[in-house]
């Protein structure tokens, strides 16, 4: 019996000590793997402090917030001494809705102007990207190419519409 339990104990404290070493080689590797690179590839960006409007919807909805999670606790502790006390339900859709009330002004607040935007460019073709694409789905409901004639054929449209409409080859 006693060999057993050394033999489950002894297994035991191995799986923990090989669990950890695992978990520190998995964070090496994570480390040595992550690109150092391609923070000098973006370029930074500053951002601007939140407006005094904001930041007061922001304190409005912390201090909300830390009132309800007060007057939970008391309302738990009430209910363990007296249960038909604390039972209130119309209470808790009211601060629903106030806490929706909070977030809509603080979104409001928060929110970019509309001007700063991005703008949405919607894609006209050029006369010559509407003929290469109408060739390329003529030569396409031809139906499915068999030979390595058809495939270089509707390879070469492929590239004329991306020509003609002004698509680069490599999407990235």
């Amino acid at each position: 019996m006693i060999s057993i339990r050394k033999f489950v104990g002894y297994t035991g404290a191995a799986a923990g000590i090989a669990a950890a070493i695992a978990l520190a080689m998995a964070s090496q590797a994570v480390v040595a793997a992550a690109p150092t690179s391609r923070v000098g590839d973006q370029p930074a960006t500053m951002q601007s402090a939140p407006s005094a409007e904001c930041t007061a919807a922001i304190q409005t909805i912390k201090t909300a917030a830390i009132n309800d999670s007060k007057e939970d606790a008391s309302e738990r502790s009430i209910a363990k001494t007296n249960p038909d006390e604390a039972t209130d339900v119309s209470e808790d859709g009211d601060e629903l809705a106030n806490f929706k009330t909070l977030f809509g002004i603080a979104r409001s607040a928060c929110a970019p102007a509309a001007e700063t935007a991005p703008k949405v460019s919607t894609f006209t073709p050029s006369a010559q990207c509407t003929s290469a694409l109408q060739a390329l789905k003529a030569a396409w409901a031809q139906g499915r190419p068999t030979t390595q004639a058809q495939w270089s054929n509707l390879q070469s449209l492929a590239q004329a519409v991306r020509a003609a409409c002004g698509w680069a080859a490599d999407r990235r």
